[in-house]
Order: C-alpha cells, then structure tokens, then sequence
C-alpha cells in the first residue's frame, strides 16, 4: 500500500472490535453532492478521534512525500459539505504543525505533532489556474492580505510560492473556484492562521 491519507481513509481492519467510522468524503467542484468513504479500524475512537496502530502509522510514514507520521485522525460522522469544516485539538499537545491538501477529494488537513486537529472542505484553482502539487513551506503570514493583481481580500494569508499561490479564507460555495489558491472557509482560515507558523510545511496531493 502506498502511504498517506488517501490509503487510511479506505482501508479496513478486521477485528470483533473493528469501529465503522466516516472519516473522509470525496468532493468535486462539478458535482456537489458528496460520496461517503466508511472505513473500520481495530484501534477505538476517544473523545472524536482514531489513533491509529503501530502497523499503521507505519504506513503513513514516508519522509520523501510527508514529513510526520500519522498518529490519530479525527473521527467524522456525517459528510461535510461546502463551507463546512471541523476543529478539534483538545487534549493534542503542542507539536510541529504540517498542512495536507488533496485537491481529489477537496479537503484540507490540519495536523499537530502527527494528530489531525482540523478538516475542511476548499475551494482550488480552476483549469485555467491550477494549483500547484508538491511540498510547500509558509513563506509569509498576512492576517489583512489584499490581493492587488485581483483586487480581492484574501484574509488570514498563508502564502506558499514567490508568485502568489496561498492558503487563505474565500467563500466556499458549490461551482467557485480560485486562481490557483486554497480557499477556506474563513473561521477555519483563522484558526489555521493562528496555528501555523512560517517554514511549516504544506503539502498538496492531486
């Protein structure tokens, strides 16, 4: 199996005490209705969150791609839909926050210390305007960023490349796109401003 999110989300764990948890949906700029992915882990879900085994973590490591291992996600029960997000950090440490984007299934990932802490559905750039896929470092943080180019508010801006491409909050609606950026709904951006650091690293999946 290769490792990251996308293999852990469809994976299923036989075991007398397997847990069916929805833990992530697949979401399509055109076709806004959404598909839930169930799954069955061996491990229980404490307090909205499933820590993965040892084998499992194991395979979500693989430094040339991710730079942490994974070691719980949060536990998700209903399919998320445009603008919707969900932030849960309590009784997560403090820890190296890492950012992961699938731009397949249209959801953010928001990681502390390998614990998933946030998810939100985004919006990303258009055929015309595609977003880049690779690892990314913060460069720069702008909680009042006004993009000059589109004369558009791109609140709490995390910017990712010299040529503008940034995480930032945007109205998160059913057949929007961006000119290449990540948008997210805008509490959601604010809280991931707060969290986020420059040099943190940003990683984005097709």
């Amino acid at each position: 199996m290769r490792a990251g999110l996308a293999i852990l989300v469809t994976m299923a764990v036989v075991s007398s005490l397997a847990i069916p948890v929805v833990i992530h949906k697949r979401q399509v700029l055109a076709e806004p209705s959404v598909e839930d992915i169930t799954r069955s882990l061996s491990s229980p879900a404490i307090g909205g969150r499933v820590f993965l085994t040892a084998p499992q973590m194991a395979e979500t490591r693989d430094p040339t791609k991710w730079p942490v291992v994974m070691r719980s996600l949060l536990r998700i029960d209903r399919p998320l839909g445009y603008g919707q997000w969900i932030w849960n950090d309590r009784g997560v440490g403090p820890g190296r926050t890492t950012v992961r984007v699938d731009l397949g299934t249209q959801l953010i990932s928001v990681f502390r210390g390998g614990h998933e802490i946030g998810t939100s559905v985004i919006l990303y750039g258009a055929a015309t305007h595609e977003t880049p896929v690779g690892q990314f470092p913060i460069l720069s943080k702008a909680a009042d960023y006004h993009s000059r180019t589109y004369d558009a508010p791109m609140p709490y801006t995390l910017r990712l490349t010299a040529d503008g491409v940034a995480i930032h909050g945007s109205n998160v609606a059913s057949g929007r796109a961006t000119h290449g950026c990540i948008g997210l709904p805008l509490e959601f951006a604010r809280r991931l401003f707060q969290q986020a650091k420059r040099g943190d690293m940003v990683l984005i999946l097709r």
